[in-house]
């Protein structure tokens, strides 16, 4: 499997704080079937400002040390980008790091409240330079939940989504879970990711939840929500991310 969204590097964000929690997060992620995670720290939401180079220096380091542990996990850069106004400078500027640092992909996290039609103009912009957007839990966002329509709008612009594991198992309560299972049944491209941020709570795992899914859409169809390579990626994905 491959976690899309884990706060998985120390120091950086609210995830770990040191290096050795850090270590035991991936351990935890390789034992539940993670062989790839993409590091997404918080970026520009006016708490952590995490910088391109930060992120991928320390995943540099992060991947030597678990080498060195004989823990067999890829950490990749990425970052989960609030939306802002600002969103297409950044972007247009390299500010804004997309998942495995590939152009491809931008995993982005939606605010409490927002315009629609502003986050709708701007996937579209960001669709025409081939950048999709996922949005990051939206079954977890406040005006999502209060009407659903909002995300449909999002998605025929263009958006992707990203379900967090815990949504689907019932640990975010109730409605998350019901609109993360609709989403499913939804045809729209939809991954399934951890949002890890630690070893004891929110942790790495992905395993439970995509047998949860697995009840709601069949086992044909879940391996495409841990795998952002399928039909997409190349074969070298891995390599080309870290250089």
């Amino acid at each position: 499997m491959i976690d899309i969204h884990c706060h998985i590097l120390p120091g950086i964000d609210d995830g770990p704080g040191n290096m050795q929690d850090a270590v035991k997060m991936a351990r935890l992620a390789v034992k539940d079937g993670v062989h790839t995670v993409i590091a997404t720290p918080h970026c520009f939401d006016g708490v952590y400002n995490c910088q391109d180079y930060d992120i991928i220096g320390l995943c540099e380091e992060f991947n030597a040390i678990l080498e060195t542990e004989n823990i067999a996990l890829v950490v990749l850069p990425g970052a989960e980008v609030r939306f802002t106004p600002e969103l297409i400078l950044a972007v247009e500027q390299g500010r804004a790091l997309t998942l495995a640092n590939s152009y491809s992909f931008l995993l982005v996290e939606l605010p409490e409240f927002f315009i629609p039609e502003a986050v709708a103009g701007i996937v579209r912009l960001l669709w025409e330079t081939e950048i999709r957007i996922i949005l990051a839990h939206p079954e977890r966002n406040s005006m999502i939940l209060g009407n659903s329509d909002i995300l449909r709008r999002l998605i025929d612009a263009g958006a992707e989504v990203q379900l967090t594991g815990d949504s689907l198992l019932g640990n975010l309560g109730k409605e998350p879970q019901k609109l993360a299972r609709r989403l499913l049944q939804m045809d729209v491209p939809c991954y399934l990711a951890s949002d890890g941020h630690g070893v004891r709570l929110r942790k790495p795992l992905l395993a439970k939840a995509l047998k949860a899914a697995g009840k709601v859409i069949g086992k044909q169809r879940i391996a495409e929500l841990v795998d952002i390579n399928l039909n997409v990626m190349p074969q070298n994905f891995a390599v080309l991310a870290i250089n």
